[in-house]
C-alpha cells in the first residue's frame, strides 16, 4: 500500500521531481569531475615534490591516484543524490498533505527553489521543442 502511494506521489508531481533530477544530475556529474581532478592533481604534485627524485615515472601512481579519487566520489555522491531524491520526495508529500504554508515543515526558501527550477525546466523544454519543430 505504501509503495503505490510513493508512486502515485511521484506521478503526480513528476515535473517537479524531473527538474530536480535533472539539475542535481548535472551537479553531482561536476561533484564527480571536480573530486577526481583536484585529487589526481594534488596527489601529482606531492608525489613530484616528495618522491620526484625516488620515481621514475609518475604516471602510474598518478593513474592509481585518479582511479581511487573517482571511485570515491562516485561513492559520495552516490549519498549525496540519493540525500537530494529523499528531501524532495519529503518535500513534496509535505505540500501534500499541509494546503496550509504556514503548517508545513519544509522553509519557504526550498519551495521557492524548486519552483524556480521547475520554471526553468518548463522554459528550456519549450525552447527545445520550438528548436526541433
Amino acid at each position: 500500500y505504501g509503495g503505490r502511494m510513493g508512486f502515485f506521489l511521484i506521478l503526480r508531481n513528476v515535473l517537479r521531481i524531473s527538474a530536480v533530477s535533472v539539475v542535481s544530475q548535472i551537479v553531482l556529474f561536476i561533484g564527480k569531475v571536480f573530486i577526481t581532478v583536484a585529487s589526481t592533481v594534488g596527489g601529482y604534485y606531492y608525489l613530484d615534490i616528495h618522491f620526484g627524485d625516488e620515481l621514475n615515472f609518475l604516471m602510474v601512481p598518478t593513474l592509481l591516484i585518479a582511479i581511487v579519487a573517482y571511485a570515491v566520489s562516485e561513492m559520495f555522491n552516490e549519498v549525496f543524490g540519493m540525500a537530494i531524491s529523499t528531501i524532495l520526495q519529503c518535500f513534496v508529500a509535505d505540500e501534500e498533505l499541509f494546503e496550509d504554508a504556514e503548517e508545513r515543515f519544509a522553509p519557504g526558501s526550498l519551495a521557492g527553489a524548486i519552483d524556480s527550477t521547475q520554471q526553468k525546466y518548463k522554459k528550456k523544454k519549450k525552447q527545445v521543442g520550438v528548436e526541433a519543430s
